[in-house]
């Protein structure tokens, strides 16, 4: 009878000790992680009057520093009749370079790519005031719209995924990201 309590007890300190060790781990994490200003950049009204559907939760969102950047992202999912979109606002700063090069480096690397030129594949690319948008998907994958305004050693952009035959526009998203900076 001792050995078998003996035996439990070893498992339940080392079931406890493993709870506080992941419990940890989880918890350190999240502390690292700050409220989000992007959520504050664009009301879930005027995305779903831009874009339609409608949010069925509030948006979601977090600022962390990554691998020499500092992220600031929201995001919110906009479902209806139409098309569902998930739309992402995201304060990007302390790049490592110039956020008007790291656009265009980026735009440019996604322009380049062969999948754009099967059937059904739409690339289209425009600047909208001061935002560099770019549009790009194809059939069956998840498509984006997305309109970048540089700011610094970064940027603020408004990306929404959807399909590509019911992707807003990029009037429509750069006329949101300009929305956005200026509620910065």
């Amino acid at each position: 009878m001792h050995r078998a309590a003996s035996a439990s007890f070893r498992c339940l300190r080392l079931t406890s000790a493993g709870l506080a060790v992941l419990t940890a781990a989880i918890i350190r994490p999240l502390h690292a992680q700050q409220a989000s200003s992007a959520c504050r950049l664009l009301q879930v009204a005027e995305l779903e009057a831009a874009i339609g559907g409608k949010a069925s939760t509030e948006p979601s969102g977090s600022k962390q520093t990554i691998a020499g950047m500092t992220l600031d992202a929201c995001s919110v999912v906009l479902s209806g009749s139409g098309p569902i979109h998930s739309v992402s606002i995201r304060i990007v700063t302390n790049l490592s370079m110039d956020g008007a090069q790291a656009i265009r480096i980026r735009n440019a690397g996604q322009a380049s790519e062969p999948q754009w030129k099967v059937a059904g594949a739409r690339l289209e690319q425009a600047t909208v005031g001061s935002a560099l948008c770019i549009l790009a998907g194809r059939p069956s994958v998840a498509s984006h719209t997305i309109c970048s305004i540089p700011r610094g050693e970064g940027f603020v952009e408004v990306d929404v995924v959807g399909p590509v035959d019911g992707l807003p526009s990029i009037a429509t998203v750069g006329a949101l990201v300009q929305k956005a900076v200026t509620r910065l």
